[in-house]
């Protein structure tokens, strides 16, 4: 049954031509609203079809047919188009809907229906899908057709998109909730560690000092800073540990000296730090301390620190 799948979005791709290219055009540079219709299985498609054009920056409303005879036709104005869906583009309520957007409005109708069909005639742009059987034993239940209708929507729409010059942050902004929105629109600045809560310590401290910064704030690290208050290091409790192990801790040497010493013995482990800028994609921070294996970064503007992100945040935060 699947396998019917796969040849029905095949045919779906070859039917494509011209008319499909147009389409893309007429609702990318469409001002107004665009209608979306259909009845049973062809109208739940439209209603998908309308949450995607939604969410990809094409203002769209569904209109049932039944509705739109009743009162809903008010929805119509100038310059508004209509995608109207049907399998068999023989449906009367649906063919009725469009006769009498026609009689209102002068705005496009793009159809999606079988090939030759009364839907078709009424169109401004006729899109086909293709006639094969549906999967069940009698050929009745809409399946492989709600699947081919369903791919050209999807395709309608991203395609848009592109045409429109749509961007991830403007996507970003019609999905403010759930994971996809906290991929999207958290930033560094939003989880990073800050202000009285950041372990920031003059290089030329005392390494006693260093350890009472790092304690007290609990983090496990502390940032050095060059007199001027640049980014000069950070030093990690792991840091300390490898020169206490190695036996070449001194509490009286400077964070320096000790910065330096941590990393001057090949045999030790390679130590690796990176930094970051706050307006970054909290999400892309997390891929770039995956790939590094690494699970702090510090946070800098202007070469001096403002903030350390660390892994457990980003997780914690649901990315």
């Amino acid at each position: 049954m699947l396998a019917s799948y796969e040849d029905a979005m095949q045919a779906t791709g070859e039917l494509l031509d011209h008319a499909f290219a147009d389409a893309v055009e007429l609702i990318a540079n469409l001002d107004a609203l665009l209608i979306v219709t259909g009845i049973g299985k062809s109208g739940l498609i439209g209603q998908k079809a309308v949450a995607t054009l939604n969410s990809t920056g094409t203002r769209s409303v569904f209109v049932h047919p039944v509705e739109a005879l009743h009162g809903d036709l008010g929805i119509v104005s100038k310059g508004t188009a209509m995608l109207a869906i049907s399998k068999s583009g023989g449906n009367e309520e649906t063919l009725e809907f469009v006769r009498q957007f026609q009689h209102v409005t002068t705005g496009a109708v793009i159809t999606l229906s079988e090939a030759n069909s009364k839907l078709a005639e009424l169109a401004t742009i006729a899109l086909t899908i293709p006639k094969i059987p549906e999967i069940d034993e009698w050929d009745l239940a809409p399946t492989i057709s709600s699947g081919t209708t369903l791919a050209i929507c999807d395709a309608l729409a991203i395609c848009v998109q592109k045409a429109k010059g749509f961007s991830m942050d403007d996507f970003a902004q019609f999905h403010p909730s759930g994971t996809l929105g906290r991929r999207l629109l958290l930033s560094v600045r939003d989880l990073m560690v800050k202000g009285d809560a950041l372990p920031l310590i003059t290089a030329s401290a005392s390494l006693n000092e260093v350890v009472y910064e790092m304690s007290s704030k609990g983090l496990g690290a502390a940032l050095l800073t060059n007199n001027e208050g640049s980014f000069f290091g950070i030093l990690t409790d792991g840091d300390i540990r490898r020169l206490a192990e190695r036996q070449k801790l001194d509490l009286a040497m400077s964070g320096r000296d000790c910065f330096h010493l941590s990393r001057r013995d090949a045999t030790a482990p390679s130590v690796v730090h990176g930094s970051i800028e706050a307006q970054t994609r909290a999400f892309d921070c997390l891929e770039r301390m995956r790939d590094a294996k690494i699970t702090s970064l510090v946070v800098l503007e202007n070469e001096t620190p403002i903030g350390l992100v660390r892994m457990q945040d980003l997780v914690a935060a649901g990315l």
